[in-house]
């Protein structure tokens, strides 16, 4: 039986979390408006809207120099938590590393800006397989880098 595994890492951000939340679970199209050097494009496929439990989306990105995609469902969404989760259901991370993953973002109020967290679970497909914590280390760049568009805006 392979072992659950984890990481998840956090950066404080200057944008409030009401925002950076409502960008990233309402108006996910943006992402790659905000962070074009990360992400070509986002793609709603199934659900209602970018914001629905049940939805799946592709994200189309580049991550240390090589264009990937993932394709991700939402599993939930706690809008008093400011919390969305996902299970990834296809992508190179999935067909090369990783036999699950899933991922959870939190965004949580700190005066007028916030704290965004990210936290993984996933199994490695095999002991060589790199631990989950480089993918934390882009997203946190990605946030970083909405927070900087979101705040010059």
């Amino acid at each position: 039986m392979a072992q659950v595994r984890k990481a998840e890492g956090q950066v404080q951000l200057k944008t409030h979390a009401d925002k950076f939340f409502n960008v990233w679970t309402r108006n996910t199209n943006l992402v790659h408006e905000l962070c074009p050097d990360k992400f070509a494009k986002v793609e709603l496929h199934e659900g209602s809207s970018w914001h629905s439990v049940g939805a799946v989306k592709t994200w189309h990105y580049m991550a240390y120099g090589k264009k990937e995609f993932v394709k991700t469902k939402v599993a939930e969404i706690n809008e008093k938590n400011r919390s969305v989760c996902y299970d990834y259901l296809d992508g190179q991370i999935l067909r090369n590393y990783y036999s699950d993953f899933k991922s959870k973002i939190e965004f949580i109020a700190n005066g007028e800006g916030c704290f965004v967290k990210w936290s993984f679970e996933y199994e490695k497909k095999t002991e060589d397989a790199p631990n989950a914590d480089i993918y934390i280390d882009f997203l946190l760049g990605v946030a970083k880098d909405m927070d900087a568009h979101l705040c010059s805006a």
